[in-house]
């Protein structure tokens, strides 16, 4: 691969512990069978951006305490020709996934695409066949889970050197009083 050095941010959603080992597992698998990179499970809500400066970085540690936990409903497996988008967890959008994602979007002043909530469990160019018989391989995803933090995340060239930066918690009720702590 060229490396292009250049650095770029997105803000990943990520899960409480019992659903982040729940949906490792299945990525672990699903590797196992396709043979892919490894990489932190997420879910995409924003990005790319290109400028990480202190007002972001503020910006986004007061959205995160201004906003709930997410409980998320799974829709089974997705696959695409898409390197990114190749074997992964369909999630349903909600009214509440689409408004942290908006307001993301606005406070980065990044354009907000069509929406297609996933949590991907393989990256790469494989047949869409052997994607088929990793479906038949494992288990079903769990019907509901919790989105409870949001990360920026460094992306440069490769996906081994993919790096959370700072990570900030969604709060649980509207009342609690956080204390939040960077860096990661």
């Amino acid at each position: 691969m060229i490396e292009s050095n250049k650095k770029t941010y997105y803000i990943w959603g990520e899960f409480t512990l019992k659903d982040f080992n729940s949906l490792n597992k299945l990525h672990q698998r699903a590797n196992h069978f396709l043979n892919g990179p490894d990489f932190i499970i997420h879910l995409t809500l924003s990005g790319p951006f290109y400028d990480l400066d202190e007002e972001t970085i503020s910006g986004i540690e007061n959205l995160a305490i201004t906003n709930k936990a997410i409980e998320m409903t799974t829709n089974g497996y997705g696959a695409e020709d898409n390197i990114f988008q190749s074997f992964y967890i369909q999630i349903q959008l909600s009214a509440e996934l689409m408004d942290l994602k908006e307001r993301l979007d606005d406070l980065l002043n990044t354009p907000t695409k069509d929406y297609n909530p996933h949590i991907s469990l393989f990256y790469g160019d494989i047949q869409h066949s052997l994607k088929e018989d990793a479906i038949g391989k494992l288990d079903m995803p769990p019907e509901e889970i919790t989105l409870d933090r949001i990360s920026i995340v460094e992306i440069v060239d490769d996906i081994e050197s993919w790096k959370v930066l700072y990570s900030y918690p969604l709060i649980q009720k509207l009342n609690a009083k956080l204390t939040l702590g960077r860096p990661l």
